[in-house]
Formats: C-alpha cells, sequence, structure tokens
C-alpha cells in the first residue's frame, strides 16, 4: 500500500459523525486507557487529531467541535473601510440631491472630483448590494448592443424639445431645451408657458446667440417646430428662421421617437433632480432652478453615454462644426433610418434607391435628406454625401475601396 504524505493527511476533511462520535465517547468516558490507537485507526483520524478535538471539547464544549472557518485573518485585496466609507457617502449624497447613485456614477463623481485608487464598478456595486443600496430589477439588453446614432463634432447636430411640468400650485408649464448631440452638453433651457413658436425660437436664440450655429437642428414633429405633416409644402416660423441663417431643420421619422433618444432619456435625470427640492412657486424659480441644474450637468456630472466625462470636456476638446455657407438649406430636411437590403441597398423618401455594396447588407444606416442633398451615416462615421439626379433614380455606390468595409457588418 503507498505512503500516504502527510500535507495530504493534513487537508483531509474530519465529518462531522467522526467529530461527534469522538465527543460522545469522552463525554461518556468510554475510552480507556491505551485504546486511543485503536479508536485513531477505526475512525481514520490521527492521535493529534482526536487529542485536539478532546481539548476543544473539554474548553468550548460542543460548539468545539463544530468546523472552524477559514477564513484568512487579513485580506489583502479587501476595499479598506475608509474607501467603503467614502463610496457610500457619495452614494446617499447623490441619492439625497437627486442624481443617480448606482456605482457607476458613484465612481465616476468621485473619480471627477480627483479621488485616486478607487476599485472597479464591478466592486463598488457589491458594495452597495452589501450595504442594501441596490435595488434588484429585470435584466436588460446591454447598452453595447445599442448602435446609436451621434455627430461627429461638437455643434455637428443640435437636438430641441419640450417637457410639461408643474409649479408649487399645479399650473402646467413647458420646459424647452436644446443639447448638442455629440457631447450632450445642455445649451439652453428655457422655462415657459407652452411650446410654442415664440418659446421655442426663444430657446433656440439663446443657444446660438451663446455657442454659434450648427450645422443641423433636429426635432420632433410638434407644432412648434414643423407643420408639414400637416400641411405639406408649408413650413413652420421655426424651420424659416433656421433656413435663412444657413442651419438645417431635420425631424425625426414619423413614429420613430427613438431617432430623438437623447433629448427623451435626458429629461428622466432632470425631472428626478427637480423631484429632491421644493416646488417652484413661479416660473423665475423655476429658471433659476433649471440654470442651476445646466451648470452642474455640464461641468461637473460624468456623462455614461461619453465615457465617464462632462459634457463641457467634451464639447470644447474637439473643434467645432459649422454650417456650409455656400449651400443653404432648404427648411424641408428630415432624418430617418434605413437597414441596407441584401444588396447593401437603401430606398428613401422620392422613389430613389442608393446602392452602398453587398459588404452593407444589413447594416443600420441614418439619413439626412435634404431636397436633393443627401448624406449616410453609420453609427458615428459618415458613408456617404451625394447630390440627387431627379432624372435617375438608382445611385450607384461609388465609394472608394477604402471607405467599404473588409467584412460584412452586423445587422444591429
Amino acid at each position: 500500500m503507498a505512503a500516504v504524505r502527510w500535507w495530504v493527511v493534513a487537508d483531509l476533511v474530519v465529518s462531522m459523525e467522526v467529530r461527534f462520535a469522538i465527543g460522545a465517547l469522552v463525554v461518556l468516558d468510554e475510552v480507556p486507557r491505551g485504546a486511543v490507537s485503536r479508536l485513531c485507526r477505526e475512525y481514520g483520524i490521527s492521535r493529534d487529531t482526536f487529542y485536539r478535538y478532546r481539548a476543544q471539547l473539554e474548553a468550548e464544549g460542543l460548539q468545539g467541535l463544530l468546523p472552524k472557518s477559514r477564513r484568512p485573518h487579513r485580506s489583502p485585496n479587501a476595499t479598506p473601510p475608509e474607501v467603503v466609507e467614502l463610496l457610500m457617502a457619495k452614494h446617499h449624497e447623490l441619492v439625497a440631491d437627486g442624481w443617480d447613485g448606482g456605482a457607476m456614477s458613484v465612481r465616476d463623481w468621485l473619480r471627477v472630483g480627483g479621488v485616486e485608487g478607487l476599485p472597479s464598478v464591478r466592486t463598488v456595486h457589491k458594495i452597495l448590494t452589501a450595504h442594501g443600496c441596490v435595488e434588484a430589477t429585470p435584466a436588460k439588453r446591454p447598452h453595447s448592443s445599442y448602435r446609436r446614432f451621434e455627430a461627429m463634432s461638437p455643434n455637428g447636430m443640435w437636438q430641441i424639445d419640450g417637457t410639461e411640468w408643474r409649479l408649487a400650485s399645479g399650473a402646467k408649464v413647458v420646459i424647452v431645451r436644446v443639447i448638442d448631440d455629440h457631447s450632450r452638453k445642455i445649451l439652453s433651457t428655457l422655462a415657459a408657458d407652452g411650446e410654442t413658436g415664440p418659446s421655442v425660437w426663444e430657446c433656440m436664440k439663446t443657444a446660438l446667440d451663446r455657442h454659434g450655429k450648427p450645422v443641423v437642428v433636429l426635432s420632433d414633429n410638434g407644432a412648434a417646430f414643423s407643420i408639414r405633416r400637416r400641411w405639406p409644402g408649408a413650413y413652420s416660423e421655426f424651420e424659416a428662421r433656421l433656413a435663412r441663417i444657413g442651419v438645417y431643420h431635420a425631424t425625426c421619422a414619423p413614429y420613430h421617437p427613438q431617432t430623438c433618444g437623447k433629448k427623451e432619456r435626458d429629461w428622466k435625470p432632470l425631472k428626478k433632480w427637480l423631484d429632491a427640492r421644493p416646488p417652484a412657486i413661479t416660473m423665475a424659480d423655476l429658471q433659476r432652478l433649471l440654470d442651476g441644474y445646466d451648470v452642474i450637468f455640464n461641468t461637473q456630472r460624468p456623462h455614461q453615454g461619453i465615457a465617464g466625462k462632462t459634457p463641457d470636456q467634451r464639447y470644447f476638446a474637439t473643434p467645432k462644426a459649422g454650417p456650409d455657407p455656400d449651400q443653404p438649406p432648404s427648411p424641408r430636411t428630415t432624418l430617418t433610418r434605413h437597414t441596407a437590403c441584401a444588396k447593401g441597398r437603401i430606398n428613401i423618401y422620392g422613389g430613389y434607391r442608393i446602392s452602398l455594396g453587398r459588404e452593407w447588407a444589413g447594416a443600420h444606416l441614418h439619413v439626412l435628406h435634404d431636397n436633393l442633398h443627401v448624406v449616410v451615416f453609420h453609427g458615428h462615421d459618415l458613408v456617404k454625401r451625394l447630390t440627387l439626379d431627379p432624372d435617375h433614380k438608382d445611385v450607384p455606390s461609388g465609394l472608394p475601396r477604402d471607405r467599404r468595409p473588409t467584412k460584412p457588418l452586423p445587422s444591429t
């Protein structure tokens, strides 16, 4: 029989049956002198183990026979208590102030504040969960699976939208806001009596005076922004004013609010922040709250959609885009979403068929369509810019080889 090495025996776990059998024999004093070796052979344990359990039984009672914790006395990789305390304090501060208090937000706020040596987001989440600060939610589609349209540079595209709010008296008002699509920077916010032509233009004019002109302004199809759905061929005062200063006005595709998704998502944190404060009594009170929120949002709050940077950091990081002074836009610009067919072709308004190549089959694309001028985007990248010919509905690819994908694109 092969010899059993001592370090293997030391690792053996003594069963509870053997432990309690030893305890019973000791308590009943049924271990005669000289019988210990025989009992140890019978139970498959060493004499040292027998005497150790007997000593533990005499010192601790039955508790001494139970398995001892194998947890190390020190955990070098454990998060220091002072860091845990800092994380919890920031979580409670954010929640009380009306901001998101999740693991990523807590870590990003501290990082932007200059705190170094922070644990990973996963570790922060575990700490918050252990302290009962995280509510279990159903599994969601991962954010990385979404492909969102985003302007390629600051002032490349602005979005304008309005949402309802109530004063302390219960009176309904509207909050109008303009954001930069690339950086998520809030360019202007206005508390108004309603979403009307004058109110949306006042908000837009404030943004224009502060930050210059964008290439495109994107809005929904609300009456204050566009009337083309109700009166084809007509356009609103808002559209006309933008056209006069050389700025495109694009509207979301009908029944596809995701095109304006950044603006829609932006209302949720604002309303949560306002709910954490006493309700505004007057419009002036509400405007002061909105102005304060804009400063914090732009300069202090890390934005998860732009890699934890603040909107100001991203807005001022690269040169601003601007409208083309030699090609004034028409006031009938639309932004639509298309999926390329198996032949890598998309069909757009007016019966035009734009070929991009089979490599683009299944790709999701956004098309900015302004009269005969068309720009095709894939994700953040400009794929094709062209001027349509009314006499030729089929538009060939014309893409150079280096602008085509080297392998088929995913269909999502």
